[in-house]
């Protein structure tokens, strides 16, 4: 088997609890053959300093549009032929590179491939998972794109996918990872190959904007998770606007788009924004008339969770 360069993309900003433990998960996969790209948006913490003590990181710390801004920086500058990304509060486990180069090698026309994540929680106890997704399968493709967990970065690209579809919306502040991937999908007409193998572990903690242990109910969370809504939205909308969609996913899309307006009224009732949530309503009736039954379905399983603790 040959072992070609992976670059590993990392984008950076005031981390400087956790980007350690991110770094040493890429040197402790024992490849021959990486390079590992920081793109820091101008961190103040101390994070730079923990950069500085790794001598073979190539860092850009430099103000910037924000994650996938930085993203699409560290994209440009690598020279791998394989590309992953990991944030900076997240970890590789082990053996996922010699995994991910393996199926690259055996498999010449793949372009991507995927494999499982976990999630962990770091409590006074010791560190606990908290749950476990696998790789996408391709009859759930469509599902897990869109209605499900995509484990963005349990993916990793060829550069060509980058030369043919593009790159991450950098408008986006927290949800162009998933549109980035239906556009693989749906635009580049790239399959992913499935990997079944946990390679990825996310990090649950207050402070991410979309892996929080934090409920919409919080008051600073529920911002966060409103921001969030609202993206996806209008993502959602940008492709049920399209004069083409295969009907798999303009039926999923519509569904979704149903279920994030129903999350992004119910939020926005709690915290008393009364006029996003009516507007939010009427933008779901808009594009689904079926969207009351959409909302009397989630209330009832959203009362369901708080009575029986169970979905």
């Amino acid at each position: 088997m040959t072992n070609p360069l992976i670059s590993i993309v990392t984008p950076c900003l005031n981390r400087v609890e956790y980007v350690r433990e991110a770094i040493e998960s890429v040197l402790t996969q024992n490849y021959p053959n990486f390079e590992h790209i920081v793109t820091d948006g101008g961190s103040t913490d101390g994070t730079l300093d923990v950069l500085r003590t790794y001598p073979h990181l190539r860092v850009v710390s430099e103000p910037d549009q924000g994650i996938f801004d930085a993203i699409n920086k560290g994209i440009r500058l690598a020279r791998g032929e394989i590309i992953g990304l990991l944030n900076t509060d997240d970890l590789y486990l082990e053996g996922c590179f010699k995994t991910v180069a393996g199926v690259f090698d055996q498999n010449p026309a793949t372009l991507a491939v995927v494999g499982g994540i976990t999630t962990f929680h770091d409590d006074p106890a010791g560190r606990r998972t908290v749950n476990t997704v696998p790789a996408i399968e391709p009859g759930e493709l469509w599902f897990r794109l869109i209605q499900n967990h995509p484990v963005t970065n349990a993916w990793f690209f060829r550069q060509a996918v980058f030369q043919r579809v593009g790159y991450f919306d950098a408008r986006s502040r927290y949800t162009a990872d998933r549109y980035f991937l239906i556009n693989v999908v749906l635009d580049g007409g790239i399959r992913p190959t499935p990997i079944h193998q946990i390679l990825y572990a996310y990090r649950q903690h207050a402070g991410s904007g979309t892996i929080s242990d934090l409920d919409g109910r919080d008051p600073k969370y529920g911002a966060v998770r409103m921001k969030i809504l609202q993206e996806d939205i209008g993502f959602l909308e940008d492709y049920l606007d399209r004069p083409v969609l295969p009907s798999e996913v303009r039926q999923r899309m519509r569904r979704e788009h149903g279920v994030r307006c129903y999350r992004l009224a119910a939020t926005a009732f709690y915290h008393r924004k009364v006029r996003l949530a009516l507007d939010t309503t009427w933008r779901g009736l808009q594009r689904n008339i079926l969207l009351p039954f959409i909302f009397i379905q989630m209330a009832a399983r959203r009362l369901k969770k708080e009575i029986t603790g169970y979905e």
